[in-house]
């Protein structure tokens, strides 16, 4: 067979080619199509809204936030410029496992930040005032939840129950809980609040603790359960984050840490396949450069014998 001088210059050209042009390019780890797509439930609060935006500025991640009122969806939506398919509303007290593990539809992981919300009667502090004046026993100021059904009995252990329920059956392969500090302790102050006079609307961290519980019991998906100190909404320039376990940081004088430092260890946790429970809390860092030191986290998860017990 006689070849042109055309016929094998393009031989030449195509030979050239292979491999490149030709070939099927390689995925990127860190292209939209590998994303995880992350639920966030409790996205309208404080600190759902800073780890929703924190997943949205990661290109990572692909957040969808669950959030209870039409109100607080037409927020999120025009804060973060997310659609319809990006911010849901939906109620995990009035909803079903089913309905709720339509939330989760190819979802890779559940963010769970969802939590009763305590609201002061204001009645109460005019009691406490009169009482004051009179020389009375002033006693404590009185609080209510900020939904009917919204009691920690049926927030922060049923509706817990069902998201980890609903997340198994949807095949969420992990679960990062948003807690809080004080489980140990059955007397603390915030078991107090709510409570009726027949024991019933109180024990918030009580019930937080049973749903860990339950979600430390499940076998077919990996969990961080993160147990925040007190929430502050400002933080200080420079600091750097403490991690310990059994709320033995409540014996520290200074226990506070800011939201978006808790939402930056959730969205880091998300990365982690290992089970892991801890408390946080952070300090200020003389001198140091601003912003936030996650060292203490690592070496952390590098001390073992560190567990919570339950």
């Amino acid at each position: 067979m006689k070849l042109t001088l055309n016929t094998c210059v393009l031989l030449i050209i195509v030979s050239l080619c292979d491999g490149f042009s030709f070939r099927q390019p390689s995925a990127r780890p860190s292209s939209p199509l590998s994303a995880q797509r992350i639920v966030v439930t409790g996205a309208g609060g404080k600190t759902g809204q800073l780890v929703f935006e924190q997943l949205q500025a990661d290109s990572d991640f692909t957040p969808v936030g669950v959030v209870r009122s039409e109100k607080k969806a037409k927020l999120l939506r025009a804060k973060f410029n997310a659609n319809e398919d990006q911010v849901i509303i939906g109620d995990i007290c009035s909803s079903d496992e089913k309905e709720i593990a339509g939330w989760m539809t190819d979802a890779d992981a559940l963010v769970v930040a969802t939590s009763a919300v305590p609201v002061l009667k204001k009645r109460s502090l005019v009691k406490m005032l009169a009482k004051k004046l009179t020389f009375q026993n002033v006693g404590k100021p009185e609080f209510k939840w900020s939904a009917p059904d919204g009691f920690p009995e049926n927030v922060d252990y049923k509706g817990q129950l069902k998201q980890f329920d609903a997340a198994v059956s949807a095949g969420v392969k992990r679960i990062v809980v948003c807690s809080s500090m004080g489980g140990t302790q059955e007397d603390n102050f915030l078991n107090s609040i709510g409570k009726q006079e027949d024991g019933s609307g109180g024990d918030i961290l009580m019930w937080k603790r049973k749903a860990e519980q339950y979600l430390v019991g499940l076998k077919s998906v990996s969990h961080s359960i993160v147990h925040p100190g007190g929430l502050t909404n400002k933080p200080v320039p420079s600091r750097k984050l403490v991690v310990d376990v059994n709320d033995a940081l409540l014996a520290r004088k200074k226990r506070q840490i800011y939201r978006g430092d808790v939402a930056a260890v959730m969205v880091d946790q998300l990365r982690k396949t290992e089970n892991a429970v801890f408390d946080i809390v952070s300090e200020e860092v003389e001198g140091g450069e601003e912003g936030f030191d996650m060292a203490a986290m690592e070496l952390f998860e590098k001390q073992a014998e560190k567990q919570y017990v339950y």
